[in-house]
This record gives C-alpha cells, structure tokens and sequence, in this order.
C-alpha cells in the first residue's frame, strides 16, 4: 500500500524561528503531538514533537538514568529548566533525524520507521522538500485495517 492512499493532506507547520514557549501553545491549542517545521522557504527542516520539548528539559545523564532523575533534591529545578528552554528557537530543539516519504513511498518503511524509532509524525514531502502531508499513528492503524480487510478477499 502506498502514502498516497492513507496520508493526512495539509499539515500544520510552524517555522524554525519560532519560540519554543508559542510552538508549545500551539500544540496545546491545536490538540496536537507535533508540528512539521518550515525553513523561510516553506522547506522541510525538520519535526518538533512534543517528546523533543519535554526530552530538553531533561539533562542527559537522567535519560541515560532515569533512577537519579528520581532522586533529584534540588527543589525548583524543572522550572529552572523550563525558563531556560522558553526562549529558545524551534530549530534548536526540533528533530532533524527523521523519515520523510513521498506520495510513493510504501507503507512498510513507514511501520518499520514507527517501531524503531517510536515516532508519531512522519512527513510527507513533494519534490521540492515541502511539506504536503503526514503519516501518523491513525494513519498506520488505517492502513491495517485496509490490509486486514482486504487479505479475507484473499481467501
């Protein structure tokens, strides 16, 4: 099965330059996971999930050990870590590792990409690397509806 077939058209984008404290309303307002992230062109650059915003409040080595995130003493740190990540650009947070597909691409690379990397967003872009649509979690539960539909017609 091909994107084509079960892809989300025009998806909401914010740009690479925008605050992170209003790309985070955004997403609350909109009842969203994630945004596609746009250069000036209207270019791909890169995907902002809400896991990415949380992931940088987080210092590394508590991600590396979640039992001494824990145990942290130090009252007030996530605020301190939340005003220190509110001024900060989109760019400077967002996901620049990523799939992106085309309206051709098989479904199968997309569900290999979610199982590997636990993702909720995958772009989908046209030739000249914008953004047209997205594959999300809804999205693959669809197509495996399809495919079980339609392997009984199988027999």
């Amino acid at each position: 099965m091909l994107i084509e077939k079960i892809y989300l058209q025009n998806p909401v984008t914010i740009d690479q330059d925008e605050a992170i404290d209003s790309a985070l309303n955004k997403l609350s307002q909109k009842k969203l996971n994630g945004f596609l992230v746009t250069d000036k062109e209207g270019k791909l650059a890169g995907i902002l999930a809400l896991q990415d915003i949380a992931g940088a409040t987080v210092p590394k080595e508590f991600r590396d050990n979640p039992a001494l995130a824990l145990a942290m003493p130090k009252k007030g740190f996530f605020r301190e870590r939340c005003r220190e990540l509110r001024d900060k650009k989109v760019k400077d947070v967002m996901r620049k590792d990523f799939l992106k597909v085309n309206l051709n691409t098989n479904i199968m690379g997309v569900m290999a990409d979610f199982l590997k990397n636990d993702l909720y967003i995958v772009p989908v872009v046209d030739n000249e690397n914008k953004p047209i649509g997205l594959v999300t979690r809804n999205q693959v539960k669809k197509a495996l509806i399809i495919g079980i539909e339609r392997s009984y017609d199988l027999g």
